[in-house]
C-alpha cells in the first residue's frame, strides 16, 4: 500500500517529496477554510493559498517580494481568468521556464499564446483523438488483467497511476521499458513539485530523449503524435511553416505534467468518493449513462488542482472592489470557486444529479485547458472498465480507509479496493 511517512503520497521517494511540497499530508480538507474566508472582500484574499494554511510556498522563489492575492469566489475567479490582458500569464512564466523551456503554452500571452495554442491543436484534433483512444482501452484491460483474479489491490497505484502515463508515452513514442523513468520526469516537471534546478534537469533529460524519437520519426513516420506534429503546419504572418523541433519539444514538456498527473489523481479521487457512497456506486453499475455526470461532479467537488496558473497584474486594478497593485500575483482559486454557494446550491455536497452548470474545473477563457477533452475521455473509459470487470467494488476491509489530501494538487492517499 502507499507510504506517507514523509507526509506526501507515493511509493517512490521522489513522489512523496513532490506531493509533500504541494501540501499532501499537510492539508487534507481546505474547503472549510475557503468557506470561512469567501464572504470577505468579495472572495478576494490578500495572501497566497500556501500562506492561508501556514505552509511554505514552493513557487515563491520565482517572484520574490510580490504581493499575493487568492480568489475564493466564482465571480472573482472568473473575472481574473476572463480579463487576460490585465491579469497576464507572465505570472506563471518564471515559475515554469525551467520545466517548459522557451515554448510555454501556460506561461504566455497573445500573440505568443495564440501561436502556441495553434501548435498544440493537432495533438487534440479529430485525428489525434483517435490516437489517444487507440491506447486507452487496451491499456485499461491489460492493467485489470494483472490484478482481477486477486480480488483486492490498491487501485491508485496499480491502476489510476499506470494508465495516463502509458497513454501519453505511447502517443509520444516512448518505449515501454522507459515508462517509470518517464513518469518520474513528468512528475518533477509539475509546477511547484520540485526545486527549479531539479525540474530543469528533468526537462533536459526529456528533451534529449525526445530528440532521438523525433529523429526516428523523421526517418520512419508512425501512427503517433510526434509523427503527426512533424507533418503539421502553422500559419504565421509570412506564410505556413512546419513545426520546428524546438516547438515540438516545448509542446511535449507542456503536455507532460498535466497529461500524466491530473488525470490519475482525478480518477483516484472519483473512486474513493464512489466507494464512500455505495448506494451511488451500485446505481452506477446499473446505469452507465451516469458516468459522465459523476466525472463532472468529481471535477467540480474535489478536482485535482487548486488553482489555474497564477496571473500577474499588468496594471493597477481591482477585483470585486479590492485594489490589486501592478506587479501583484493573483492565484485564481478554481477549486474554491467550484464550491461557491452563490454559484452552486449545497456546494459541499457531492451530487452528480444537480442541475448542469458551468464549472471552472478546466479553467476559463483563452487559457481553457486544451486537453480537457482527452482527460474526460480517459476518466470515463477508466471508470467504465472497472465497472465492467470488478463486481461489487468496495473498500478493502483489511486496509485503513484512505484520505483525500493535498493543497496545490489534490489526491487520495490510496484506493484500497476489494471486489467480487
Amino acid at each position: 500500500m502507499s507510504s506517507t511517512s514523509e507526509g506526501g503520497v507515493g511509493r517512490q521517494d521522489w513522489e512523496r517529496k513532490t506531493t509533500s511540497r504541494t501540501g499532501a499530508g499537510v492539508v487534507d480538507d481546505p474547503y472549510p477554510r475557503f468557506a470561512e474566508l469567501r464572504p470577505t472582500n468579495g472572495g478576494v484574499h490578500d495572501s497566497s493559498f500556501f500562506a492561508m494554511f501556514g505552509m511554505g510556498d514552493p513557487t515563491s522563489e520565482a517572484w520574490k517580494g510580490a504581493q499575493r492575492f487568492a480568489t475564493l469566489s466564482y465571480a472573482a475567479t472568473e473575472h481574473v481568468l476572463r480579463e487576460n490582458t490585465i491579469f497576464t500569464n507572465a505570472g506563471i512564466r518564471r515559475m515554469t521556464q525551467h520545466a517548459f523551456g522557451p515554448v510555454s503554452l501556460m506561461g504566455s500571452d497573445d500573440p505568443d499564446h495564440r501561436k502556441f495554442r495553434l501548435l498544440v491543436q493537432p495533438a487534440f484534433g479529430k485525428k489525434a483523438l483517435g490516437l489517444w483512444q487507440s491506447w486507452v482501452k487496451p491499456r485499461l484491460d491489460e492493467l485489470i488483467d494483472g490484478f482481477v483474479d486477486k480480488g483486492r489491490t490498491d487501485l491508485y497505484f496499480e491502476y489510476c497511476s499506470q494508465f495516463p502515463v502509458f497513454v501519453i508515452a505511447m502517443t509520444l513514442g516512448v518505449a515501454r521499458d522507459d515508462l517509470d523513468w518517464f513518469q518520474e520526469q513528468a512528475g518533477l516537471m509539475q509546477i511547484g513539485a520540485a526545486p527549479a534546478e531539479q525540474a530543469r534537469a528533468a526537462r533536459l533529460e526529456v528533451e534529449d530523449y525526445m530528440r532521438k524519437v523525433i529523429a526516428e520519426r523523421r526517418r520512419a513516420p508512425q501512427d503517433d503524435l510526434i509523427s503527426l506534429l512533424i507533418e503539421s503546419e502553422i500559419t504565421e504572418p509570412d506564410g505556413k511553416h512546419k513545426i520546428t523541433e524546438e516547438q515540438i519539444l516545448g509542446l511535449v514538456c507542456n503536455l507532460l505534467p498535466a497529461g500524466v498527473g491530473t488525470t490519475f489523481r482525478s480518477l483516484g479521487i472519483t473512486l474513493v468518493t464512489l466507494m464512500q457512497r455505495p448506494d451511488l456506486l451500485a446505481r452506477l453499475y446499473e446505469d452507465r449513462s451516469l458516468v459522465p455526470a459523476v466525472v463532472e461532479e468529481t471535477l467540480r467537488w474535489n478536482g485535482p488542482v487548486l488553482t489555474s496558473p497564477f496571473r500577474l497584474a499588468a496594471e493597477d486594478t481591482e477585483i470585486m472592489g479590492v485594489k490589486i497593485p501592478k506587479g501583484s500575483l493573483v492565484e485564481p482559486g478554481i477549486a474554491a470557486a467550484n464550491r461557491d454557494p452563490l454559484q452552486f446550491e449545497n456546494p459541499d455536497v457531492f451530487d452528480p444529479f444537480r442541475p448542469v452548470k458551468p464549472t471552472l474545473a478546466f479553467s476559463y477563457g483563452p487559457h481553457f485547458c486544451v486537453g480537457g477533452q482527452v482527460a474526460r475521455l480517459e476518466l470515463r473509459a477508466a471508470l467504465n472498465a472497472l465497472l465492467d470487470r470488478l463486481p461489487n467494488l468496495r473498500f478493502d476491509p483489511n486496509e485503513p480507509e484512505p484520505r483525500l489530501t493535498g493543497l496545490l494538487y489534490r489526491m487520495p492517499t490510496a484506493v484500497p479496493a476489494a471486489w467480487g
